[in-house]
Formats: C-alpha cells, sequence, structure tokens
C-alpha cells in the first residue's frame, strides 16, 4: 500500500475561509494579549493602548513583509506561529515572570511588547496580500478583505459569548482555528494528524498549566507568594483572578491587583458598609461594585432592603463560589442583584435610597475614575431621599500630599452640599460620607468606628477637608487627565523604578 502520509492535497483551499479564519484569530487573539498583559502589569488603558499600538505595528510590518515571502516561506511562518501559540498563554507568563523576578518589570515590559508586535500578530498580516497577488485579481481586494472582516466580527460574538462558556473553551476554539489555518496552508495529509494531536493535547492540560503559570507569575513578581489559583476569567470586563494562601486565605485579583484579602482589605468592607448604616439605619440600601460581596451581608443585617449593581457577573460568581463563606449570601433573603453598569443604573431609574455604598477600587483607570467623578456622584444624589448618605473610600490616607484621597474627596465636595471625611487608625485608609445634610455629628461617627475596632478616628468636617483638598481638581466625564497620569506614572515607575513628579509637576 502506498506511503500517503506526505501527500500533497492537490486542491487549493478558497482563500476566503483562511482569511476569515485569520481574523476570527486575531480578534481573539488581542482580546487575550489584553487581558494577560494588563493583568500582568497591573494594567490601565495606557498599557491597553500600548500593546494595541505594538500589536498593530507587527501586524503593519507583516504587511509590508509580505511580498517577500515565498509560499515555502509563509508556511514555515505558519508553523513557527502554531508552535509558538500553542504555549499561549502560559508561556507569557512564565518568561514574564522570570524576567521581572531577574530583571524587573523594565526588561519584561519591553520584552512583552517586542513580543506582541513581532511574534503575535505578524503572520496573520501576511495572508491577505499573499492570497491577492496569488489570484491575480481573480478575487477582488474588496472581497478576500470581507472575509478577513467577517471572521472579525465572529471572533467579537465568540468574546462575548465567552463569559457562558468553561475558562478552556475559548482558548481551545482559537486553537482549533489556527490548526485549521495552518492545516490548509500545509495542503498535507500528514499534517492533520499532528495538528489534531497538538490541540487534544491543548484542551488536556489547560486547566493545570494555566493554574500553575497564573500562580508562578504572582509569585515571581513577588505579588503573592506560594499562592494556589482557584479560578481565573477573562470577562469581557476585566482578568477576574481567585487565588488561595494556605488553608482559607482567599485573594481577588482585578487586571493583576488586589481587590480582596488582606486583613486591611476585609477592614475596608466594614468602615466602608458598616459606618453608614450605623449612623442612619436605613430602609434601602445601594451597593455599586462587589469584589467579595461582604459588604452585602453587612448592609443585610441593618436594611431593609439591599440592592447590589455589578456590571461584571465574573466577579459575582466567584465570589459566591470561594467566599460563601465570607459574604454569607446563601443567609441574606432581602437582597437582590442587578447586572448593569452603574452609570446606566443611575440614570435610568428613579428609586430612592437611604444609603449608597461606592465599593469600587480606587481610580488609577479611567474606567474606575469615572466612577469617582463629579457626575457620577452627582447622579447617585439624585437616588438619595432627603437624608440619604453615600459612602466613599477615598483611596489612601485623606491629607495635603496625597492626591488620589485629594481628588476623590474634591469630587465628593462638589457633589454634595454635607460632606465629611474620618481615618480609623485600623483601616489604613480614609473615607467620605456625603449628602444634602448629614443627620450625626462628629462623636457619632468616632463612636460607630470605635465600635467596629478603631482606637483613633482624624474626623474632618466640611471646612477642614475643603482646605486639606488644597485646590485638587476632581474628576469629571470631560477631564480624566488624574487617572492618565497616574497610568503613566505606573508604567514609568515600574520601569525605570522612580515617579514622573517633575514632568507634570504633582505628587504621585
Amino acid at each position: 500500500m502506498a506511503d500517503r502520509s506526505n501527500q500533497i492535497i492537490k486542491s487549493s483551499p478558497p482563500p476566503e475561509g483562511i482569511l476569515f479564519l485569520a481574523g476570527f484569530c486575531l480578534i481573539i487573539l488581542q482580546f487575550f494579549m489584553i487581558r494577560e498583559i494588563s493583568a500582568m502589569l497591573m494594567g490601565t488603558e495606557l498599557v491597553i493602548l500600548l500593546v494595541t499600538v505594538a500589536y498593530f505595528a507587527g501586524y503593519s510590518i507583516g504587511y509590508g513583509a509580505a511580498g517577500f515571502f515565498t509560499e515555502r516561506m509563509i508556511k514555515a511562518a505558519a508553523v513557527v506561529t502554531w508552535l509558538l501559540h500553542i504555549t499561549l498563554p502560559f508561556s507569557l507568563r512564565y518568561i514574564g515572570g522570570a524576567l521581572v523576578e531577574n530583571r524587573g518589570y523594565g526588561a519584561a515590559f519591553f520584552f512583552i511588547l517586542f513580543f506582541t508586535a513581532f511574534a503575535l500578530s505578524s503572520f496573520f498580516s501576511l495572508l491577505l496580500p499573499r492570497f491577492i497577488d496569488t489570484h491575480n485579481g481573480e478575487k477582488s481586494l474588496a472581497r478576500l478583505y470581507g472575509a478577513e472582516l467577517a471572521g472579525a466580527v465572529a471572533g467579537v460574538g465568540a468574546i462575548v459569548s465567552g463569559g457562558a462558556m468553561e475558562q478552556w473553551a475559548l482558548p481551545l476554539v482559537y486553537q482549533t482555528a489556527l490548526a485549521l489555518i495552518v492545516g490548509l496552508m500545509l495542503k498535507r495529509v500528514a499534517a492533520w494528524p499532528a495538528l489534531l494531536m497538538g490541540v487534544a493535547a491543548y484542551g488536556a492540560v489547560f486547566d493545570d498549566i494555566q493554574r500553575q503559570s497564573i500562580s508562578y507569575y504572582y509569585h515571581s513578581a513577588g505579588i503573592l507568594e506560594d499562592a494556589e489559583t482557584i479560578q481565573s476569567v477573562n470577562s469581557p470586563y476585566q482578568k477576574v483572578d481567585f487565588l488561595r494562601t494556605g488553608h482559607t486565605n482567599r485573594h481577588i485579583f482585578l487586571n493583576g491587583r488586589h481587590n480582596y484579602g488582606s486583613s486591611k482589605l476585609s477592614l475596608f468592607n466594614t468602615f466602608l458598609t458598616r459606618v453608614p448604616i450605623i449612623l442612619t439605619h436605613p430602609k434601602e440600601t445601594l451597593i455599586i461594585g462587589s469584589g467579595s460581596m461582604e459588604s452585602v451581608r453587612y448592609a443585610s443585617k441593618h436594611s431593609d432592603f439591599v440592592t447590589t449593581v455589578e456590571i461584571d457577573e465574573s466577579v459575582i460568581n466567584g465570589s459566591r463560589k470561594f467566599l460563601w463563606d465570607i459574604n454569607r449570601l446563601d443567609q441574606v433573603n432581602n437582597w437582590t442583584l442587578v447586572i448593569e453598569d452603574a452609570k446606566r443604573f443611575l440614570g435610568s431609574g428613579s428609586k430612592k435610597y437611604d444609603v449608597i455604598i461606592v465599593d469600587v477600587p480606587v481610580p488609577l483607570t479611567i474606567q474606575v475614575g469615572l466612577l469617582h467623578s463629579v457626575d457620577f456622584y452627582r447622579m447617585a444624589r439624585e437616588r438619595l431621599t432627603e437624608n440619604g448618605v453615600i459612602s466613599v473610600a477615598l483611596g489612601g490616607t485623606f491629607r495635603r500630599d496625597n492626591p488620589t484621597p485629594q481628588t476623590v474627596a474634591s469630587a465628593v465636595a462638589e457633589a454634595f452640599e454635607d460632606f465629611v471625611v474620618y481615618t480609623p487608625d485600623k483601616a489604613g485608609r480614609s473615607f467620605a460620607i456625603g449628602g444634602r445634610r448629614l443627620t450625626f455629628n462628629s462623636n457619632d461617627l468616632v463612636e460607630a468606628s470605635q465600635s467596629l475596632g478603631a482606637e483613633e478616628v482624624d474626623v474632618y468636617l466640611k471646612p477642614v477637608a475643603v482646605n486639606i483638598i488644597d485646590g485638587q481638581p476632581p474628576i469629571r466625564m470631560t477631564s480624566v487627565g488624574y487617572p492618565v497620569k497616574r497610568s503613566l506614572n505606573n508604567i514609568y515607575y515600574k520601569v525605570h523604578g522612580k515617579d514622573l513628579d517633575s514632568l507634570f509637576g504633582m505628587d504621585f
């Protein structure tokens, strides 16, 4: 019997099919890289922008170099690309973690940009020019480009629907699509069993290597030692990692930033939620944001009804599953969850609340910064009852030389007629409570904080707080300079180990 292992498939696959798959892969690959790199570099929109620029720079390089590639060279590039991509995203974490551990964030940052530009996207950009030249005008540019664009649209659809899938599903779909491209390009019977086995092996080991590589990166980067990854989700909004240290300590990381897990972060929930509830005895409480969902547990005990608004259901699902003994949602029967953008929720309803808890991270990104803007707080004000209050974490200790708490407090001061800032010593950070008029005094605030474990509580009424704000401008929907500067400073600090104070003339 004749050996068919090296038999060449003479019929050429339709270029539209290959380009459709290429467009599909490009979009999914970009999504993965933005999520992974943002988490590794504790990224912000500026990191995403730099990664995207590098990504499309590589794509442009591929377009420019396409004319120099023979068919044999493109086939070789297809094989090399497949061998490289079959290691993603694990290899990125292992290499990035090793670089951070031994060379610092600067080396990791530049490697990642180079890797993204030259190793990931360039191959796909060789295909469209090659097919146009090969078919000598038989296939119109519009038709071929349309096929690639249709694949990109399908990729977006896969990303949007990916939240309902198992976490291995979308990466496996990507690897399958890439394997199809390589097999169709090679046109050899022997290639298909190897490609099939590669995809099958990837699916078989994905969960284990996914967890191991994430834990390795957090350990190597000095973020969290000896941690076990128990879940990682690439949602349409952010990368959500749940990790465990020891037997019982669990942690939440959102885009690489610690959202829950330390004693300070637990005290954050205690003071942010319980102090305003003790002071006002609300009937209706609204919590914006989630995380551990511990705020729901606290609020539900002293409110007639609690509503949580959260845009990312993956955070909720993870907290239900892994932090059930912290939030005790199984024992809460006066709570409802709304999966929606907080700005849309506040702007589209009319129900009034006695307390609004803003349980979101500090404004280090534009997206989160808008939740600390004057405009957002004014929207929240319209949903408060006459004596209702809003509770906000300032993201640090309130003082003149700390611009993040000054910036958040500045927005609260402009949006509300009355407000107070307080710093419980045990919390290690400051909080603000604002409203049309506050029905409690400084002594009430101190007593409430001390009942929760604080020993010393610094209280700043509005006149003193405004003086400490010292003219620091707030974030607005039309002015997001502060989170952009923080983002730039974050990158510069990680690369060079120093801040950009002198460049902007302000403290970071």
